[in-house]
């Protein structure tokens, strides 16, 4: 499998969250990016994107989306150039899934947070030199987020977030799913889970 554009991945995020009250910014966009590659590196043993994942002061970053949206700023962004969702294979479509449904209950600063966590690949390549942010290697990443429990998968975790709000089968006919760990929502819902 050759890997995407980043921009590919960046889009991915910035379209499944562009109608909704927390849309992408340019910090979101690099800390699902980040958290994506490392997701796919830990549980489908391949890089998402070839770009360089740098330990900027700000966390990790890619160079690239830094310059394509430079000048966004704190406020939303909107897709690079063009986007087909159909150019993800199914392993790499569900990891973004994944990704975006997980770690969207989490503020930019939270994320930011994770991303800073105690011996995890930012902090093993960030030097206090402003002028040198280097690239953080993606075995360091994979190593790292191989260990860790891994991203739960979109309808487990959506079931989990229903059932902790009290959300139970006889009130909304929770019904189960061919290859769904736990049961699912039996009605139609949105398509992005916005």
């Amino acid at each position: 499998m050759t890997a995407y554009h980043v921009t590919d991945i960046a889009n991915f995020f910035i379209n499944y969250y562009k109608n909704s009250v927390d849309p992408m910014t340019l910090s979101r966009v690099q800390l699902f990016t980040y958290f994506a590659q490392a997701e796919s590196l830990a549980r489908n043993d391949r890089l998402l994107f070839e770009d360089e994942i740098r330990a900027y002061s700000t966390g990790p970053a890619v160079t690239r989306l830094c310059v394509y949206y430079e000048g966004a700023g704190n406020m939303p962004i909107d897709i690079y150039k063009t986007f087909d969702p159909s150019i993800f294979d199914k392993k790499d479509f569900d990891v973004l899934q994944d990704v975006a449904i997980y770690y969207n209950q989490f503020s930019t600063s939270e994320l930011m947070i994770k991303s800073f966590i105690t011996g995890g690949p930012w902090e093993q390549y960030y030097t206090k030199d402003s002028t040198n942010m280097p690239a953080i290697d993606p075995s360091s990443i994979k190593e790292f987020y191989a260990a860790r429990p891994r991203v739960p998968n979109y309808i487990d975790f959506m079931v989990h977030m229903l059932e902790d709000n009290g959300m139970t089968n006889d009130r909304y006919n929770i019904g189960s799913v061919a290859g769904a760990t736990k049961p699912y929502i039996d009605k139609v819902m949105s398509g992005s889970w916005e």
